[in-house]
């Protein structure tokens, strides 16, 4: 409910109209306080939502977090960057998308890998090599349903980020993955377990 402040001119000035006066003021101070405690427990709220989300969701990214939380653009990009000087949550960009993390999520060796896992084409290009090394461009080509051309520039990324290693013999150019598969392999069942189901029969044997 609204406390109304009372100008002091329209007060006839005495000692009870003072103390009146004082009175409304202090009442109206403590009302202003409690409507910025109120504005501030509103706007903590919303940041807790927001870091709850991103462990729920590790590796998200802000569309999809204003789209799940309904809330507004400047609103979610001000809390994100609160939440990273309070390491609180930390951030790597891969591609098109900055990627949220809480802090005690993937290790940093780890966070690229599953960054890589969110790019569907990519991911898909990965999960063959696991389980067709030394895959030629027109096999990676034909398997993922995309141009050579397309398939070139995605092996070229994934070549200068570290995660395949490209050998040509002849006339071929022949890929095979670097790193652990193990450790890919369960990253991708932590952070994408319905894709996991679907390949878990062909990957299993790279998990032991």
């Amino acid at each position: 409910m609204g406390i109304l402040c009372i100008p002091r001119k329209l007060i006839p000035f005495n000692r009870a109209s003072q103390t009146f006066f004082t009175q409304q003021v202090a009442v109206c101070v403590e009302c202003a306080k409690a409507q910025a405690t109120e504005v501030v427990q509103i706007e903590d709220s919303k940041r807790v939502r927001i870091l709850q989300f991103i462990k729920a969701n590790p590796g998200t990214h802000l569309r999809k977090i204003k789209r799940e939380l309904n809330l507004a653009m400047g609103v979610i990009q001000y809390h994100l960057y609160r939440l990273e000087r309070e390491r609180s949550i930390v951030s790597a960009r891969y591609g098109l998308y900055k990627r949220y993390y809480a802090d005690q999520g993937p290790r940093i060796e780890e966070r690229d890998i599953v960054n890589i896992l969110f790019q569907e084409t990519e991911r898909d290009l990965i999960l063959y090599l696991l389980e067709s090394p030394r895959a030629s461009q027109k096999e990676l080509s034909q398997f993922a349903r995309i141009s050579p051309s397309s398939t070139n520039w995605h092996m070229k990324r994934l070549s200068q980020a570290g995660f395949v290693e490209a050998r040509r013999e002849g006339g071929f150019v022949f890929y095979t993955v670097k790193g652990d598969p193990g450790m890919i392999l369960s990253l991708l069942r932590s952070y994408h377990p319905r894709i996991w189901d679907k390949w878990a029969e062909r990957l299993a044997d790279l998990m032991t």
